[in-house]
């Protein structure tokens, strides 16, 4: 668990930096080798967190990763972040509809990549990942919150 918590406060640290837009060329290359450190950190994790054999670690990664970009598409396009002072009668509503659709969108790509998962990987190790991957979101949300 203290393992976990380093490591995702690693990533959370990360993506403070990240959180700026890139400029110039150089920019994008760092933000995109920082992406890159930053999945390779979480598939290590993940390998090690539900025991991976070798075999399995090889056909998760590039899985998990095609997981990873369809969970942000759908999590980009619902950006309704509004802080809790902010919220008002005539914003609140589109605020929890824009999180509801969130939710709807984001477990729709875990049901479509549970028999994806299930072609590499067992299915206990299936759900272990459903946990291990929300609790790893959770914290870094909890360290990004508490940094800000």
């Amino acid at each position: 668990m203290k393992k976990m918590f380093l490591v995702v406060a690693v990533i959370a640290a990360s993506v403070f930096t990240l959180t700026a837009q890139p400029k110039s060329e150089g920019d994008k290359a760092a933000y995109k080798a920082k992406m890159e450190e930053m999945m390779n950190v979480r598939l290590q994790m993940l390998t090690d967190e539900l025991k991976l054999s070798e075999a399995q670690a090889t056909a998760f990664a590039p899985v998990y990763r095609e997981y990873r970009k369809d969970i942000s598409r759908v999590a980009d396009k619902r950006r309704a972040n509004v802080k809790r002072e902010e919220l008002t009668n005539e914003n609140a509503l589109k605020v929890v509809a824009a999180r509801l659709a969130n939710t709807i969108n984001t477990a729709s790509v875990k049901q479509k990549y549970l028999w994806i998962f299930a072609e590499v990987i067992e299915p206990l190790q299936i759900e272990k990942l459903y946990r291990v991957d929300d609790r790893i979101a959770r914290e870094a949300r909890k360290i990004a919150h508490y940094k800000k």
